[in-house]
Parts: C-alpha cells; sequence; structure tokens
C-alpha cells in the first residue's frame, strides 16, 4: 500500500511537470524570439549613452539660417525658457522667465591654437594646440575680440544659459545625474583639461558647455537676479565682478549645474581664496576660457 501511494503521487508530479514544461514554452514562443533570432550586439554597435539628447530639429526657415552659420559655430534658435532655480544657492534666485534671440555660438571653446594664431601668445597652464585655452582674464578676451573684426563676442548669461540647457529643464542638459559622456570634471579628468569637443555634445551640438574650462559671460554679477528685462536681459550696468559659468576639470559635480554662477574681477586669472585658519587670503587657479557668439545679421 506505501508502494502504491508513493507510485501515485511519483505518476501526478511527473504529469504536471510535463504541463508546466508545454505551457512555459508555449509561451516563451509567442513572446520571445529564439537567440538565433537576435541581433548580434557588440561594444562598437552597441547604442551610447549620448542617445538620450536628442539633437534639436529646426524648421526650414530655420535650417536656412543654420546653414549660414560661420565656421565652427552652431545656429541657436531663441525662445523663451525659465532663466535660474530657486532650490540652490542665493544668488540663483528668483527663476524668472527670460527671452532671448537667435544667435550662433561656438561649438568648442576656444582653443589655445586659435588664441596663439590671434594673440601671438599662449597663457595657459596646460599647453596643447587642441587644449582650450586658459588662464586668461575678462580684459584679455576683450582684446580677442576686438581683433576679431567682429567674428567674436561674449554670450550674455541669459544666452549661455539658454545654450547650455538646450531645451532641457533637468540640472544638466544630459538629465539629474553626472554622466561622464558628457563632462570632464574632479572624478574623470586626471587633473588636467582635455581637448575640445573630446565629449558628447548637447542638443544644439555644443561641446563642453559643462566642465573642461570655466567660460567667461558677459555680464557684470549680482548676488541675485535683478529682473529688468524679460527679452535679451544683459545684467546691471556695472559692476566689480563678472560672472563665470560652466564648471571645470576641477569642478565637483554640483558646480556643473547649468544654473550655478561665480563670479571674477575682470583683471583676475585666479580666484581669492579664504583659508579656514588665520583669515589669509590666497589665490587658487580656476581653470577660464570662453567661447565666442555672433548676433544674426538683421
Amino acid at each position: 500500500m506505501r508502494f502504491y501511494r508513493f507510485f501515485i503521487i511519483l505518476s501526478l508530479f511527473s504529469l504536471l511537470s510535463a504541463c508546466g514544461d508545454k505551457v512555459e514554452n508555449q509561451g516563451s514562443d509567442e513572446i520571445h524570439p529564439s537567440f538565433s533570432e537576435l541581433p548580434e550586439v557588440s561594444e562598437e554597435s552597441a547604442p551610447l549613452s549620448n542617445q538620450r539628447v536628442a539633437p534639436v530639429q529646426f524648421s526650414p526657415e530655420d535650417q536656412a539660417k543654420a546653414d549660414k552659420a560661420p565656421e565652427g559655430m552652431v545656429f541657436i534658435k531663441g525662445g523663451c525658457f525659465i532663466m535660474g532655480n530657486d532650490y540652490t544657492q542665493e544668488d540663483e534666485k528668483p527663476e524668472h522667465e527670460v527671452c532671448v534671440d537667435d544667435f550662433y555660438m561656438d561649438k568648442y571653446e576656444v582653443t589655445q591654437a586659435r588664441w596663439e594664431k590671434l594673440r601671438g601668445y599662449n597663457p595657459s597652464r596646460f599647453t596643447g594646440a587642441d587644449l582650450p585655452v586658459e588662464q586668461v582674464n575678462f580684459l584679455d578676451v576683450q582684446k580677442f575680440i576686438k581683433k576679431s573684426q567682429g567674428a567674436c563676442r561674449l554670450p550674455s548669461e541669459a544666452e549661455w544659459e539658454y545654450a547650455a540647457r538646450g531645451g532641457a529643464t533637468t540640472r544638466y542638459f544630459w538629465g539629474n545625474m553626472v554622466h561622464e559622456d558628457y563632462t570632464w570634471y574632479e572624478d574623470n579628468s586626471a587633473e588636467t583639461t582635455h581637448p575640445a569637443g573630446s565629449k558628447a555634445p548637447n542638443q544644439y551640438g555644443l561641446y563642453d558647455m559643462m566642465g573642461n574650462v570655466w567660460e567667461w559671460v558677459n555680464d557684470w554679477y549680482e548676488p541675485y537676479y535683478k529682473v529688468r528685462s524679460k527679452n535679451n536681459p544683459q545684467g546691471p550696468k556695472a559692476g566689480e565682478s563678472k560672472v563665470v559659468r560652466g564648471g571645470s576639470f576641477d569642478s565637483s559635480a554640483g558646480a556643473l549645474r547649468i544654473t550655478n554662477r561665480v563670479w571674477l574681477h575682470p583683471k583676475n586669472k585666479v580666484f581669492p581664496k579664504v583659508t579656514t585658519y588665520g583669515q589669509v587670503m590666497n589665490e587658487i587657479f580656476n581653470y577660464i576660457g570662453f567661447r565666442c557668439a555672433q548676433s544674426l545679421p538683421h
């Protein structure tokens, strides 16, 4: 009797297992292709993470403007956006709506080769023709602009932030977490600058908008936004310091945020830093360069 019960239980178990396998296999055939039907994926053919940043699409009229961009520049279609951030540093407040006109902007931060060709010397600490120029103060940049004979001006702070966003409303143009496909910063730079354009671009095709070197913009700094004009704001008419944007290769992830603002006297190439003890004022290197903008002809 004991053997008979064991035989019945074993038979039932075998029957249930067979039914289960049949159901499972039927489901697999209906839902999943066999491995032989799946395409091969290698490291070379795998989708890159920069595909999360979709290029801005232009109308035919705007594409015609884009096609006329000066060499080395891209077309930035103007529009309105919310500038600043109410939830971070005090000088990023208040959030306010800003509108900018169409303009052109350099794809890359100005390189040392380009600077040296126009100015005849190289001020940079890290040298290399395709590295961004750094250790230039605001007045140095104005001399470069003058010698460019109309081919360069600094973007306004509003233009810079609008272009850096690429239409995004996140902390960075690619999302809310740092992603090393898009930026050189303290965690991946090996404490040096890198060739301009060696990371993935933003939605407008601009490279190194976050990291590599800081970038001068044209506005005077003020410790909070005084909203004077919604359209093409230029900041205060005078001040002590100019605004610097974008972070650098030695910046933390927080400094790379699109809305982060830093200020520096136009004659300075390095930031003053107060030490913890003794309130001694030291100067530290902060790698500041720039990129050019141009207004569209009327």
